[in-house]
């Protein structure tokens, strides 16, 4: 199990605004702009950046399972598609820490909605970035050899990768030993945390597919867009 800690991101000046412009349907202006601008200084200042992650050897891929060589399951039409033909799985979990959750639900209880949409955003932001980052130390570390090749990450809660998977995910990963937890939902604590896996095996047995997106139907998601 590795843990990577005192992450330092290389967090771009406009972060957070596409996101918010996509938000708002593309209706920005000089006060929203000012706002962006306050509240991205508060949310650098208060996220603590961690991921821990696990390789995991895949036994057989049978249906809409996929069984690891440890007995661990997992279950579901997609993540079986996108680990078809991968020989190992890197599962793992990223969190900002749960500083920048309290200071959103501040914001959101003294009835600042503007405030708490733009800081959401911004945060959103910057978990994608930390995503990256991590993601591609866990790639330089999944691809063991020049003629093997990574999957796209794959999260539950994504389609048709129920949210109950989590519980097989933080059975296989200690979420706990960088402070993320799961409620009785499902969804991690702090909120602004990701789980998810990539795929890891010979480049001509792989799954091609490049983003999650590619195998979800909902066209209009703003995530997508």
């Amino acid at each position: 199990m590795i843990i990577l800690d005192n992450i330092k991101l290389d967090i771009p000046e406009d972060i957070g605004g596409d996101f918010l412009n996509k938000l708002m349907g593309g209706r920005s202006n000089p006060h929203l702009e000012k706002l962006l601008e306050e509240k991205r200084k508060i949310c650098v200042e208060n996220i603590h950046p961690k991921a821990i992650y696990r390789t995991f050897e895949i036994e057989k891929v049978k249906g809409n399972s996929v069984y690891f060589k440890s007995g661990y399951i997992f279950n579901g039409p997609n993540i079986s598609k996108i680990l078809t033909g991968s020989e190992i799985t890197i599962i793992f979990i990223f969190t900002l820490g749960n500083k920048i959750d309290e200071i959103i639900k501040e914001g959101n209880k003294l009835g600042d909605t503007l405030a708490t949409i733009v800081m959401d955003a911004i945060s959103t932001s910057m978990l994608g970035t930390l995503g990256e980052y991590a993601g591609n130390i866990i790639k330089k570390e999944g691809i063991k050899y020049e003629s093997w090749g990574s999957t796209c990450t794959y999260s539950p809660g994504q389609y048709k990768w129920t949210i109950e998977e989590q519980k097989e995910i933080f059975n296989m990963v200690e979420g706990s030993r960088i402070g993320v937890k799961l409620n009785k939902s499902f969804l991690m604590v702090p909120f602004k945390s990701i789980s998810g896996v990539y795929g890891f095996g010979p480049k001509d047995k792989i799954d091609k597919t490049s983003v999650a997106c590619d195998i979800c139907p909902r066209k209009n998601c703003i995530s997508r867009n």
